[in-house]
Protein backbone atom coordinates (compact mmCIF):
# COMPACT_ATOMS: atom_id res chain seq x y z
CA UNK A 1 0.00 0.00 0.00
CA UNK A 2 2.02 2.97 -1.21
CA UNK A 3 0.22 5.57 1.28
CA UNK A 4 1.80 3.41 4.70
CA UNK A 5 5.15 3.62 2.91
CA UNK A 6 5.56 -0.53 4.16
CA UNK A 7 4.07 -3.76 2.42
CA UNK A 8 0.75 -4.19 4.55
CA UNK A 9 -1.01 -7.39 4.09
CA UNK A 10 -4.80 -7.15 3.20
CA UNK A 11 -7.39 -9.73 3.90
CA UNK A 12 -10.32 -8.97 2.20
CA UNK A 13 -13.12 -12.12 3.28
CA UNK A 14 -15.14 -11.36 0.27
CA UNK A 15 -17.96 -13.82 1.01
CA UNK A 16 -18.56 -12.14 4.24
CA UNK A 17 -19.06 -8.69 2.72
CA UNK A 18 -21.46 -10.38 0.43
CA UNK A 19 -23.55 -12.45 2.98
CA UNK A 20 -26.51 -9.78 2.96
CA UNK A 21 -27.31 -10.11 -0.54
CA UNK A 22 -28.12 -6.51 -1.00
CA UNK A 23 -25.90 -7.05 -4.84
CA UNK A 24 -27.00 -3.78 -6.18
CA UNK A 25 -25.79 -1.69 -3.49
CA UNK A 26 -22.21 -3.16 -2.97
CA UNK A 27 -20.34 -0.98 -5.91
CA UNK A 28 -20.88 2.54 -3.59
CA UNK A 29 -21.37 1.00 -0.11
CA UNK A 30 -18.15 -1.29 -0.08
CA UNK A 31 -15.73 1.49 -1.00
CA UNK A 32 -17.57 3.39 1.66
CA UNK A 33 -17.28 1.15 4.48
CA UNK A 34 -14.19 -0.05 4.03
CA UNK A 35 -11.38 1.23 2.69
CA UNK A 36 -12.74 5.17 2.43
CA UNK A 37 -12.42 5.21 5.78
CA UNK A 38 -8.98 3.72 5.89
CA UNK A 39 -7.48 5.62 3.08
CA UNK A 40 -8.69 9.09 4.99
CA UNK A 41 -6.70 7.95 8.04
CA UNK A 42 -3.88 6.59 6.39
CA UNK A 43 -3.22 9.31 4.85
CA UNK A 44 -3.67 11.46 7.77
CA UNK A 45 -1.21 9.45 9.68
CA UNK A 46 1.41 8.82 7.04
CA UNK A 47 1.99 12.61 5.99
CA UNK A 48 6.04 12.24 7.93
CA UNK A 49 7.93 9.49 8.70
CA UNK A 50 7.07 9.62 12.05
CA UNK A 51 3.33 8.60 11.30
CA UNK A 52 4.67 6.03 8.73
CA UNK A 53 6.94 4.69 11.44
CA UNK A 54 4.17 4.52 14.32
CA UNK A 55 1.73 3.04 11.60
CA UNK A 56 4.35 0.06 10.78
CA UNK A 57 5.10 -0.73 14.21
CA UNK A 58 1.46 -1.04 15.66
CA UNK A 59 -0.17 -2.70 11.84
CA UNK A 60 0.42 -5.69 9.98
CA UNK A 61 -2.06 -6.93 8.01
CA UNK A 62 -5.86 -5.86 8.08
CA UNK A 63 -8.94 -7.95 7.70
CA UNK A 64 -12.07 -6.34 5.98
CA UNK A 65 -15.22 -8.80 7.22
CA UNK A 66 -18.71 -8.54 7.89
CA UNK A 67 -19.11 -11.40 10.44
CA UNK A 68 -20.32 -10.24 13.50
CA UNK A 69 -23.32 -7.87 12.76
CA UNK A 70 -21.97 -4.92 13.38
CA UNK A 71 -23.10 -1.67 12.32
CA UNK A 72 -22.23 0.97 14.71
CA UNK A 73 -19.24 3.02 13.85
CA UNK A 74 -17.62 2.63 17.18
CA UNK A 75 -17.48 -0.53 17.14
CA UNK A 76 -16.33 -1.69 13.56
CA UNK A 77 -12.68 -1.42 14.40
CA UNK A 78 -10.48 -3.49 16.79
CA UNK A 79 -6.62 -4.13 16.79
CA UNK A 80 -5.35 -7.67 17.96
CA UNK A 81 -2.10 -7.93 18.51
CA UNK A 82 -0.80 -5.83 15.15
CA UNK A 83 -3.92 -6.79 13.22
CA UNK A 84 -6.09 -4.16 12.45
CA UNK A 85 -9.75 -5.90 12.31
CA UNK A 86 -12.08 -4.36 10.51
CA UNK A 87 -15.78 -5.90 10.60
CA UNK A 88 -18.89 -3.96 9.62
CA UNK A 89 -22.24 -4.31 7.53
CA UNK A 90 -21.73 -4.21 4.06
CA UNK A 91 -24.81 -1.71 3.15
CA UNK A 92 -25.44 -0.47 6.73
CA UNK A 93 -24.80 3.27 7.43
CA UNK A 94 -22.18 3.15 4.29
CA UNK A 95 -22.36 7.03 4.62
CA UNK A 96 -20.67 7.36 7.47
CA UNK A 97 -16.94 7.15 6.28
CA UNK A 98 -15.98 10.19 8.81
CA UNK A 99 -17.35 8.39 11.61
CA UNK A 100 -16.00 5.17 10.71
CA UNK A 101 -12.49 6.89 10.30
CA UNK A 102 -12.66 8.76 13.47
CA UNK A 103 -12.74 5.49 15.43
CA UNK A 104 -10.31 4.23 13.28
CA UNK A 105 -7.82 7.17 14.25
CA UNK A 106 -8.71 6.83 17.79
CA UNK A 107 -8.20 3.23 18.18
CA UNK A 108 -4.57 3.48 16.07
CA UNK A 109 -3.64 6.65 18.37
CA UNK A 110 -3.75 4.63 21.29
CA UNK A 111 -1.92 2.38 20.40
CA UNK A 112 0.90 4.25 19.00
Amino acid sequence: MDVVGYELEIDVDWDSLAKDGNVDQYELSIPDVYFAPVLKVFKDVCQDDMGKEALQEVVKKIEFKNENDIWSARDWVKLKGDVLILDHETTTNSGNIDDRAYYLNEVLENNF
